[in-house]
């Protein structure tokens, strides 16, 4: 996942009896404290990645994310940690604003798991694992110590890999397109001139990032960030040992790429050619792939060029050049409590039901994520979600819901007022923690605003995941924020603690007997 953070902001709703949500539980347990001591996470740094070089060189999970120069380009706001303890390693970072972690590496991951299990507990948080490929799910659900798991995967930023060799000449048939491409160039450019790039060069790199930049000023969030962090990842690439190389026509650069090696494998971080330059592309990696076999000390058997991020076109584009196989990322969720549920319930409340979602919900949950006025009490505005990819249509929020809830990560009902209705809103259960803590929420659609619904939906939802899950529910209002506080202590929550903005409840009941 690249973490492009997707954004799943639940905020507090101030709508009304219509509008609740919860946040995070409790103002978290000091860091420094001596119950805390066992793990100690430091922030983001360009130090702090250096230093966590020698493991992430050595790591065995072959994902993008593990990288120096992943890590660098998608920390932010996703308050990206590290721990080093009795030589294991672990990274921290928040996907999908909750905290999950990479599986431990180094000489103890068997103690780093039960530090971890501890470390998710004191602190109410949940035990989520990231950038888990198919070698590191497999040993996590052989783990008797991790309970209940769920998981599962985004094909829109699985890793595509490819051959280093076929790579070096693109030999044989099916890279004919490739070679007739490099051979263009040739003809219009003269021979290709690829070299390893010097700091003497980054200005010129930033003048073609500008060019480059004004060429897609049609560029989404994404392609924003990414270009930002490309900018802001030239002049620390070498610290982080990474390599970088350019294209240059005429002495101007008209392609370049930065990449750098794990094991036997070279990971392509960034490729940038300007469209005015016919057959760049093919050009820069093909000559970037033989400058690194150059490289000494290494023998380079695969190519991860990372994700396609959903873009129809990146992804047509990077199965042309063949790839052999297919990495993909697994989000793992320990003791989901969706997991012990042998069946999605269908619960009523009064002329309010809660189902599970169906395929027909689809147009009535794009019209609910994309009406920004209502949204504003859910915290939520999908044209400033930079995990929106592509184009939206009526599956790109419902796909979402459902990789959600596979993953364990949340339970979403559908209100309906019949069993067998349409979609009025939405309920849901999330941000579960290890130690049995849940989020609850819910939002209507404008036209189901004031008449009851909201108020039935929040107590049922609140009534099953207290009972039936056996877990601690909490929400929380705006201070000022009157009639939703009125609407949660009317479903037996009971005030915890404050903050400058918000009020915080629970169901004391829920605290008690769980």
């Amino acid at each position: 996942m690249k973490n492009k953070n997707e954004s799943d902001n639940r905020e507090c709703m101030t709508h009304g009896e219509e509008w609740a949500v919860s946040d995070s539980p409790e103002p978290a347990v000091n860091d420094t404290s001596e119950s805390l001591s066992l793990l100690n996470f430091e922030p983001f740094s360009v130090s702090a990645l250096i230093k966590a070089l020698s493991y992430i060189r050595n790591s065995r999970c072959q994902c993008s994310d593990i990288s120096a120069g992943s890590l660098f380009m998608w920390q932010k706001d996703t308050d990206l940690r590290f721990c080093e303890w009795n030589n294991t390693f672990v990274i921290r970072q928040d996907i999908g604003d909750q905290p999950a972690f990479t599986y431990p590496e180094g000489a103890d991951p068997e103690g780093m798991t039960d530090k971890l299990m501890q470390y998710t507990e004191i602190n109410h948080l949940p035990l989520r694992f990231f950038a888990a490929d198919d070698i590191i799910l497999e040993k996590i659900l052989d783990d008797a110590r991790l309970k209940n798991p769920m998981h599962s995967y985004d094909i829109r930023w699985s890793d595509y890999i490819y051959s280093f060799e076929e790579a070096k000449t693109f030999k044989g048939r099916k890279f004919r397109g490739q070679r007739n491409h490099i051979n263009k160039f040739r003809k219009l450019y003269g021979e290709p001139d690829i070299r390893f790039l010097t700091p003497e060069d980054i200005p010129a790199v930033e003048n073609m990032l500008d060019e480059y930049s004004a060429e897609h000023s049609d560029a989404g969030l994404l392609e924003i960030l990414e270009l930002e962090q490309t900018r802001n990842l030239l002049p620390v690439y070498e610290s982080l040992g990474l390599y970088a190389a350019g294209l240059f026509v005429d002495g101007k650069i008209a392609a370049f790429t930065i990449g750098e090696i794990i094991g036997d494998m070279l990971l392509i971080h960034v490729e940038k050619g300007l469209r005015r330059y016919e057959g760049a592309y093919p050009v820069m990696y093909s000559g970037f792939v033989n400058l690194m076999d150059t490289v000494p000390g290494h023998s380079l058997k695969i190519i991860n060029r990372e994700d396609d991020s959903g873009d129809i076109g990146i992804r047509t584009s990077k199965m042309q050049y063949q790839p052999v196989k297919m990495i993909h990322k697994h989000l793992v969720h320990i003791d989901a409590p969706a997991k012990k549920m042998t069946e999605f319930p269908v619960i009523g409340a009064g002329s309010t039901y809660l189902t599970s979602f169906r395929e027909t919900d689809k147009p009535d949950y794009l019209k609910l994520n994309t009406d920004s006025e209502n949204n504003l009490y859910w915290g939520y505005d999908y044209r400033e979600d930079a995990g929106l990819t592509g184009s939206i249509d009526e599956n790109t929020f419902y796909d979402s819901a459902m990789l959600d809830m596979q993953a364990g990560d949340s339970i979403n009902f559908a209100i309906r007022l019949s069993e067998e209705g349409g979609m009025a809103g939405e309920s849901i259960l999330w941000n579960f923690t290890a130690d049995g803590r849940a989020e609850i929420g819910c939002r209507l659609m404008p036209e189901y605003h004031n008449r009851g619904y909201g108020k039935a939906a929040f107590g049922a939802a609140a009534d099953f995941a207290e009972k039936e899950l056996k877990l601690k529910v909490y929400a929380r209002c705006f201070r000022e924020n009157k009639p939703s506080e009125k609407m949660i202590t009317a479903c037996g929550f009971e005030p915890w603690y404050e903050t400058e903005t918000h009020l915080y409840f629970r169901r004391k009941s829920s605290f008690e007997n769980n």
